[in-house]
């Protein structure tokens, strides 16, 4: 009887003890965001290597991280305006807008450099700036407000570049620090700077003040309010980041290749806000993940590569991004609904 009795509570607490470990687990891999897109880009990257010998070599490795970090450069923007409940459908024709600018200024007309660049940005500045004030202040959708803005800049694009590629031939300083080719690797600036991005604003959201007024103005924005958070400012500066973000990409872009079309930044809009989502970033506000944004970045990246390389259509990817969006966004909201039940 004695050995009877001592033997149940030893047998019967590390099964209870285990079962809450498991669950725990399970709760901490529900919640690490970037546990999904860093499957999923492991299981393209294996799919990829295996159908073709020409992954791995130095060219497709330029090609990818390059796509990939102008992507996520802009989708980092793209992440705190969508933590806050917002949008911005401009970011693809200021990607565009903001080279531009800088190349008929520089290139063109003989202007410093550097005073070339800035003006750009701080014309780009302005465009998140209209897009802010317009949706916090007139209380209009940032769906529409961005939407407008989209076609403003297209026009301008049109505009002021009428069809034609703007290029630069002199290497300059400018040029250099934004595109140029990292020592003897094939990996080239723009690498460089989504990391210090990235990196800047992971801990802009994980322990500065800030951040947590960002999480909570797309929480609950009365509440917010509430406890003292200015959303309309918060909103404002998030606006103003993704414009920003998106016009340092696309000069970036322009000195990696050294010139700039009308053309470009096409989708772009489509693709930050996939890789937003792809990374665990809520389409509804409130939830969002630094580093899941560039695993996303880098999955779409990788995708339209390996597509070219397996001799897929160009034209296929933009309508597999667009089915993917839709599938990604039903399992967030699956999954958001299953962490409630949960919960």
């Amino acid at each position: 009887m004695d050995s009877d009795t001592s033997q149940k509570p030893i047998s019967a607490t590390p099964s209870a003890g285990s079962r809450v470990q498991r669950r725990s687990f399970a709760e901490i891999l529900l919640n690490v965001r970037e546990l999904a897109p860093g499957l999923g880009l492991a299981a393209v990257v294996l799919f990829f290597t295996l159908q073709t010998r020409n992954f791995w070599s130095p060219q497709t490795m330029t090609a990818i991280s390059t796509i990939a970090s102008t992507i996520a450069i802009v989708s980092i923007g793209v992440t705190m305006l969508m933590i806050c409940g917002e949008f911005d459908l401009s970011v693809g024709q200021n990607f565009a807008f903001t080279p531009i600018i800088w190349a008929i200024l520089f290139v063109t007309n003989g202007m410093n450099e550097w005073l070339a660049l800035a003006i750009a940005l701080a014309l780009a500045i302005c465009v998140g700036m209209v897009n802010g004030l317009v949706t916090t202040i007139f209380g209009i959708p940032s769906f529409i407000t961005t939407l407008g803005m989209f076609f403003v800049l297209q026009g301008l694009n049109n505009l002021l570049i009428s069809g034609h590629q703007l290029i630069m031939f002199d290497p300059s300083s400018a040029i250099s620090l934004l595109g140029a080719r990292i020592g003897t690797t094939p990996f080239y600036m723009p690498l460089v700077w989504m990391f210090i991005i990235a990196g800047a604003f992971w801990f802009v959201l994980a322990r500065l003040r800030y951040g947590n007024w960002t999480f909570a103005t797309g929480g609950r924005v009365g509440p917010a309010k509430a406890m003292g958070v200015p959303t309309g400012r918060v909103k404002r500066t998030n606006f103003i980041l993704s414009a920003f973000f998106a016009g340092l990409a696309g000069c970036m872009q322009f000195a990696y290749l050294r010139g700039v079309t009308q053309g470009q930044g096409q989708n772009y809009e489509l693709l930050a806000i996939t890789a937003a989502v792809l990374g665990g970033t809520s389409l509804f506000g409130g939830t969002g993940t630094i580093w899941g944004s560039v695993i996303g970045a880098f999955l779409l990246a990788t995708i339209q590569i390996g597509l070219v390389l397996i001799g897929v259509p160009g034209s296929f990817y933009v309508t597999f991004i667009g089915v993917m969006l839709v599938i990604v966004v039903i399992a967030n909201v699956r999954l958001g609904r299953f962490g409630t039940n949960q919960a």
